[in-house]
């Protein structure tokens, strides 16, 4: 029974169009059922209806079934002709039969019904105007009959060896147009009721084929992936753009596990049960394999499809490739992370800056009166070594004020080319190493100086001690014994290397301390370098400065900082210092202070604090220079108006009126060839740069040491303008 309706299924299935070319497949699938039942029906209908023709003498019936049956049998097995010329020729054939019935039997036999179904097949095969043409051929075959009846014509027939009609033996012709008006009523009726039928569905499917277009079009070419898949995660359909992002081929992934792209198939699990119970996901993350095996994160958005009876049946969605999006979000967290760090630091930096400057104009006191006072007494006086305790700790205090104005940024004075490995090596022998070495006697320092290029450009007093508070540090870190690494190594970036700070391609040298201590949280990773942060207990380990002049210094001389460290695991800290094509130039810094007299030259001092200008007076004049002093910038206008000066000490920063660029630029106005020290309680800044720019020979920060002044001094006055 089966292979009986293959082979029928076979027989009766276009072999030029397919079910996509919507109507005409189907009016074709039509004409070769209605073929091949004419051709086993109609043998078995055509036998006898043949045999009784002959036996009655009518021979044109006869010829005419054999005829028919044979044009069905070639329409039949000829499929190569043209679907128009068949469904024409079944057509024909149906108006045809019909009218040889009613010739042959009488207007009331089988003839009509045959004339009945020629409009409907028309109209089945070949559409709405074609049916209509059919109904206009059926009316006017029926007022054709009809004026036979009328005009009694029928026995024309008769000579053709047809029996008489059987008509209607009152009103005959009256009783024919009733039962033509009832039969064109129906015919109408049933054929509009067909084509209506077969033009709505033709109108459907030419609607179903342009959305199905449109639908591939867009399934197609999709930016996303559109996904089905059953419950246990078989891939039922996949859009192309699969490709673009996994390298897999929609033919590699459909019918296969998700768990060939799943990096977790347990998340999957999750997933499902959140979609059985709420029937939909929203923004879903998940990580994925492509074809190379290299994570993509996606973002899905899923909906769960069940069946008539509400049981779950498949899953459809979308995803989205959001890796790159992913790491722009954590790229733009980290900048903002940097971006408040700086601003935090800045700020912290402009009060450190504050403190500093205000702290500078107390210690000048202590810093140089005891120098001064020392200078005037005997070796073994009761008084010198007190003197010499005020002193030493003024400048130890000073050193608190370096560090401040380091983490400022204002601490680095110049930037000269410096060898950090030579740098690094003073260090190792110095007191301040030693003692790190003596409160911790059981830490070893291993090094490995090995840069080749060890020459940049900075400062190498600031340099040095950002070294030892990175030992410091690194001592500290470890509560046992264990071994602090200190190295330097070049190294040319030539992309962008990610860290603590992103630092830029170039070539650089890195200076690199290493231990073996307690690690650093990653909770305290954001906030190591901030001022007064730490672990430990204050008060024991310095000023709790020590990281953040690190910080600072490093900010000071253009170069990056990258902390890896692991809680429990160490922690390593890589400096990048820029390296410089410049060499060392060699010089000797030793002076006496007997070469540093002067011959009574006159020097004006401008501060707008009356200590700072008493203490420069008293050095200048100890020196042998003679000192003038005045208390703002107008002031000093003022005097050199009327007064010479051999040179001016000009304090940078001077409230309220005018500061010492913009008092030293009105003095070049009508001195154009005026001497000047600038004096600053900070580090060289933009004002002084300008300041130098414009004629001043000579820096000096606060606070004042008798040495310090005179070499300035000595140097601006020998300067040649």
């Amino acid at each position: 029974m089966n292979k009986m309706k293959i082979l029928i299924s076979t027989l009766t299935t276009p072999g030029k169009t397919t079910p996509k070319n919507g109507i005409q497949f189907w009016q074709e699938k039509v004409l070769l059922n209605l073929l091949l039942t004419c051709v086993v029906l109609g043998f078995i209908t055509c036998v006898p209806s043949v045999a009784l023709s002959i036996r009655e003498g009518i021979w044109l019936v006869a010829v005419a079934d054999v005829l028919i049956f044979c044009i069905i049998l070639a329409l039949f097995l000829k499929p190569g002709l043209s679907y128009t010329v068949r469904a024409m020729s079944v057509s024909i054939i149906s108006y045809f039969l019909g009218m040889i019935l009613i010739i042959t039997l009488g207007p009331f036999g089988a003839g009509p019904v045959w004339l009945f179904f020629f409009p409907i097949l028309t109209g089945v095969l070949l559409g709405s105007k074609p049916a209509s043409r059919a109904l206009v051929i059926n009316a006017i075959t029926l007022v054709g009959i009809g004026v036979l009846i009328q005009f009694n014509l029928t026995d024309i027939l008769t000579r053709f060896n047809f029996k008489v009609w059987y008509l209607a033996t009152e009103n005959p012709l009256e009783k024919w147009v009733v039962v033509c008006f009832n039969f064109m009523l129906l015919n109408i009726l049933a054929t509009l009721s067909v084509t209506s039928i077969l033009n709505g569905l033709h109108k459907s499917l030419q609607e179903l084929a342009i959305s199905d277009r449109k639908h591939r079009q867009i399934f197609e070419n999709i930016l996303d992936v559109y996904f089905e898949t059953s419950l246990d995660g078989i891939i039922l359909e996949i859009s192309p753009s699969v490709a673009k992002f996994f390298s897999y081929s929609q033919k590699e992934l459909k019918g296969q596990s998700l768990n060939t792209i799943y990096q977790n198939p347990e998340k999957r699990k999750k997933m499902l049960e959140q979609l059985i119970s709420t029937g939909h996901l929203q923004d879903y993350e998940i990580c994925l394999f492509d074809k190379t095996r290299q994570i993509l994160t996606c973002s899905v958005n899923a909906r769960l499809l069940r069946d008539k009876n509400n049981n779950p049946e498949r899953i459809i969605g979308i995803f989205r490739d959001i890796t790159e999006q992913k790491a722009m979000g954590i790229k733009k967290k980290e900048l903002e992370e940097r971006l408040n760090r700086s601003k935090k630091m800045e700020a912290l930096g402009l009060l450190a800056g504050g403190v500093a400057h205000d702290l500078n104009n107390v210690l000048s006191g202590i810093v140089t009166y005891p120098e001064l006072l020392l200078m005037d007494l005997e070796p073994n006086s009761p008084m010198a070594k007190s003197l010499g305790i005020i002193h030493d700790s003024g400048l130890r205090a000073t050193e608190i004020v370096q560090d401040l104005l380091t983490l400022a940024r204002r601490g680095v004075i110049t930037r000269e080319v410096v060898d950090l490995n030579k740098i690094t090596e003073e260090f190792l022998r110095t007191p301040e190493y030693e003692k790190i070495l003596a409160f911790h006697p059981h830490l070893m320092v291993k090094k490995n100086i090995s840069a080749t290029v060890p020459f940049i450009k900075g400062s190498a007093i600031h340099l040095q001690k950002t070294i030892m508070n990175l030992i410091a540090n690194a001592a500290e870190a470890m509560i046992d014994s264990g071994t602090i690494q200190i190295s330097t190594v070049n190294r040319c970036l030539d992309k962008p290397v990610k860290g603590y700070d992103q630092v830029r391609p170039g070539n650089y040298i890195i200076l690199s301390v290493e231990d073996q201590g307690m690690g650093i949280d990653p909770d305290d990773m954001k906030r190591i370098f901030e001022p007064f942060f730490t672990k430990k207990v204050m008060g024991r380990s310095g000023t709790g400065l020590g990281m953040s002049v690190v910080w600072g210094t490093v900010q000071d001389h253009g170069a990056y900082i990258d902390v890896i460290s692991h809680p429990d695991s160490g922690a390593r800290f890589d400096l990048y210092f820029p390296v410089t094509d410049d060499r060392i130039e060699h010089t000797s810094n030793l002076i006496h202070l007997d070469n540093l007299v002067g011959s009574k030259e006159k020097i004006l001092i401008v501060d707008d604090v009356p200590e700072q200008r008493q203490i420069a007076k008293i050095l200048l004049e100890r020196l042998g220079y003679e000192a003038v002093s005045v208390a703002s910038g107008e002031a000093a206008v003022e005097y050199l108006k009327s007064n010479d000066a051999d040179l001016l000490l000009l304090d940078m920063i001077m409230d309220p009126g005018i500061d010492g660029l913009e008092t030293f630029r009105q003095i070049r106005q009508f001195k154009p060839d005026q001497k000047a020290i600038i004096a600053s309680g900070f580090s060289q800044s933009q004002q002084v740069k300008k300041t130098l720019d414009l004629g001043a020979g000579q820096y000096i920060k606060k606070p004042y040491t008798i040495e310090k002044i005179g070499i300035v001094v000595q140097k601006e006055l020998s300067r040649i303008v």
